[in-house]
């Protein structure tokens, strides 16, 4: 959830700024080459390089029940398809709420949600895994989100430990990756 807070955060300064030149964040796909933290958008089927991982989400849809699990009134369910693929060299310890969903809410400033914990299908990524080096690995993460929304996105924030200020628990926010999507009921 500490991952949510900082995501939602580093999304609204983001979005804040205007796209500009040396002196702020640009916004263009791929982020700055100053070594700043970037913005990267992409769209289902497109592969996005974080730090750790390639990954694309291969499609979304979205429901009123899922495995066992039923959306409470005036809630549905999407469900993104997600491919992982290691790049790091290394493994890389992963948790199901890596990637959060966020839709754009005029009401109330835009909403977010991270994914459902695991155990509602086999299909879901687990709580916590490691995704070992070069591996490969292809699975479900499910949000409820309200009823009335239909277009989304589905965000990652690369967190780095902060190696100059080790009490900082929050570590050092990198590239923030964005693929949005409409998820058509099925």
């Amino acid at each position: 959830m500490r991952r949510l807070a900082s995501l939602l955060l580093a999304l609204a300064v983001a979005l804040s700024l205007p796209a500009c030149g040396q002196s702020g964040l640009d916004l263009s796909p791929g982020g700055g080459d100053d070594g700043e933290p970037g913005l990267k958008q992409g769209l289902p089927g497109d592969t996005l390089s974080t730090q750790w991982f390639d990954f694309t989400v291969d499609g979304a849809y979205s429901c009123a029940r899922y495995g066992s699990y039923t959306a409470a009134d005036g809630n549905k369910l999407v469900v993104a398809t997600l491919t992982l693929k290691n790049t790091f060299g290394n493994p890389v310890d992963m948790w199901g709420d890596d990637f959060a969903i966020l839709w754009d809410d005029p009401d109330q400033d835009g909403g977010a949600a991270p994914a459902l914990p695991e155990g509602i299908s086999g299909e879901q990524f687990p709580d916590e895994y490691v995704l070992e080096i070069d591996e490969i690995r292809t699975g479900q993460a499910v949000y409820e989100v309200p009823q009335d929304f239909r277009d989304f996105t589905l965000a990652f924030q690369e967190i780095f430990e902060d190696t100059e200020n080790p009490d900082n628990l929050d570590g050092v926010e990198g590239d923030t990756f964005l693929v949005s999507f409409t998820a058509e009921e099925k």
